[in-house]
Order: C-alpha cells, then structure tokens, then sequence
C-alpha cells in the first residue's frame, strides 16, 4: 500500500505542474529539426523521431538494417502519432482508467531518469562507510561450515504407523553399514526403499546446505543428523522429522571460511550503494509529500475494496504456496537448467522482435 501510494505520489506531482497545458503541444512538441510529416497543425520532424532512435533497444534497432525495413519502422512510428492524435480528438484523456496507466508510466519514466540521476549524484560511500558496514554484517558475508548428505525417508502415514517406520529404518541402518562408505550400496538402498522421489531421483543426494540455525533450509531435526558424523560415509541412526524417519550418510564436509574486508569489499559497496539508494528514493517521497501537502486519509483508505472472488484467492495461494521455499531443496536437473535457458532466451528474442517497436512508441514518444 505504503509503496503503491508513493508512486502515484510522484506521478501526480509531475503532472501538476502541466495539468494546465495544451493536449497538443504537450503530446505533439514543436522544435526546429527537420519536418518529415505534418498533420492538422502538428510537426514530426527528424530531431523528434531521431531521439526515439537514440533511445531505442540498439539490438531491436539492429533489427531495422535495409531500407525497407527502416521505412516499415518509420511509418508504425507515424501510425501511432496519427491514432494518439485521433484518441486526443476523441477525448480519451478523461478516461480515469487510461490517465491512471499515463501516470504510472510517468512516475518510471521520471523514477528511472531524473530522480535516479539525482539520487546517483548524491552517493557518497568511503572506504570507512564500507569498513564500517563490513565490521557491523561480518557474520553475513563468512562462508559456514556446510555438510554433503544422502538420505532414505521412511514416511509415516496410515499405513504405516510410527512404530513400524522406526523399525523398517533401523532395518535399513544395520544393511547400510554393512558396506560403510560404499555410496553406490547406498544408492541401491535409495532406490529400494526411500519414499522422498526428490531425492530418490539423485541416489538419495541432498547436495551441500548449512546448519539450520547459519541459515540452512533443512528442518532442524534433519540438519542436526549429517553435523553430529563425523567420518565420511558414516551412517547415522534413524532421525525423526516431520516428514518421518531418515537414514542419513554424510557424503561431504565444507570448513567454515571467514571473508576478509578485501575479499568481499565490491559486494559491501554495491550493498551499501543499494540500501542508500532506497533511502534516498525514500527522502525524495517525503519531500514531496511535505512540497505538495500531502494527506492521507486512514477513514478513506479503509474503505477502499481489495476483495477479490474466491476462486482468484484460491489461485493465488497455490501460486504463493508453489513459490515457497521446500524444506529440503531438491537440485534442477540439467535438462531443467537446459529448458530453463532456452526459455529465457525465447523470452529474449520476443522483446526483441519487429513488434516491439508499436509497445514501445507509447511509451518513449511522450
């Protein structure tokens, strides 16, 4: 809520100062380049397209290399200069639902250029303010001691009471040491019995992952198993979690490794910059707020209505729920980092195709 109402705090602050101005001059601006088409009192001349160019994504722009194609991207340029002339004449600059799209295209527009240039300008880090941020977050920027682990999970369900899954994982505990430190048997034992099809994918592997209390993803019950080994290739007695009873062999062991001032300086000072950039965005709101007199008022705010159906709520939960961090990560496979690559790359091409362009134009023309 607070952000939603600073960014229309900003739009409404830019367009205050020309709510009074003429649709056509503000939307068709006049200079002394070169005229490459008029209409009905309107100029578009080459130093106008030329700044739409200037700022146009150079790979997109590329895209336009014969004359042809220039052409074609000239006259979808002209095209939307027609249609917002059209709509003007139409009056749509009093539809509510359009001026509030104007206005949030406004506020990035101004957020991202003069507000961004100011708050840059306005950065002043030292070698000290870094020191002193590195002394104060030290523990954050150490590597902790991490532990390798592959697990068979014993679930307890309907079927199967806690007693019985006790008894089945201790089974499994006595055939695992018979052949210690062979990860090979223990994959076979992975493959016969675990009930995690997560894991069971990878031979039970559950890669590296810090204790629970330095961060670490695993249920505490769980991280406790593999930090308590201490021989590679020990087997651990059955351990109790939420998700049941696990067999544990520790796989891996990574020492503690503590960051110098000068191993993690480049990431303190992009950290830093980043925390007083929020700031100064911050400062810049609230100057505006006391500019412009602002009031918020709490009675009206409560009666706004952000309800939605059921069903939207419902969706989105499972969205949310989907997005949520699992207790014991499973790794992507490389097909997956393959698909995953080749989707953004797809998604890449897309912003980058010859309709680009017409989305474009609405927003860099203004």
């Amino acid at each position: 809520m607070k952000k939603l109402l600073s960014i229309a705090l900003v739009s409404l602050a830019f367009l205050v100062s020309c709510g009074e101005c003429d649709s056509s001059a503000t939307f068709f601006p006049k200079d002394n380049g070169k005229v490459i088409a008029t209409f009905d009192g309107a100029s578009i001349t080459n130093t106008y397209i030329n700044n739409y160019l200037k700022n146009m994504n150079p790979h997109l722009k590329s895209r336009y290399n014969t004359p042809e194609r220039q052409n074609e991207l000239l006259s979808r340029i002209l095209e939307t200069e027609l249609l917002t002339k059209k709509a003007i004449d139409d009056g749509v600059l009093n539809d509510p639902n359009l001026i509030m799209q104007l206005k949030s295209q406004i506020a990035r527009f101004y957020a991202g250029s003069k507000v961004k240039t100011q708050i840059e300008e306005s950065l002043n880090v030292s070698d000290d303010d870094l020191r002193a941020y590195y002394n104060e977050h030290k523990a954050t920027y150490d590597m902790p001691e991490k532990v390798k682990a592959s697990h068979i999970l014993i679930k307890v369900n309907d079927s199967r009471k806690e007693d019985e899954a006790k008894k089945l994982a201790e089974q499994i505990v006595a055939e695992a040491r018979k052949k210690a430190k062979d990860t090979k048997a223990f994959e076979e034992l992975v493959k016969k019995y675990s009930e995690d099809e997560g894991s069971k994918r990878r031979g039970g592997d559950l890669g590296y992952f810090e204790r629970t209390e330095e961060g670490g993803k695993m249920v505490k019950e769980f991280s406790d198993g593999p930090f308590a080994l201490k021989e590679i290739g020990e087997i651990s007695d059955p351990v109790k979690s939420e998700f049941g009873f696990h067999v544990i062999m520790l796989t891996g062991r990574k020492d503690k490794i503590e960051k110098t001032f000068d191993d993690v300086k480049a990431t303190v000072e992009g950290t830093v910059k980043s925390e007083r950039r929020k700031t100064g965005f911050e400062n810049i709101i609230e100057g505006l707020k006391k500019t412009y007199h602002f009031n918020l008022s709490d009675d009206a705010v409560s009666s706004l209505d952000f309800s939605v159906s059921a069903e939207v709520k419902d969706a989105s939960d499972q969205f949310d729920k989907s997005r949520q961090q699992p207790i014991m990560k499973p790794k992507l496979t490389k097909e997956q980092m393959l698909q995953i690559k080749k989707q953004q790359e797809e998604m890449k091409k897309a912003q980058e195709n010859g309709e680009q362009p017409k989305q474009d134009v609405k927003i860099k023309l203004k």
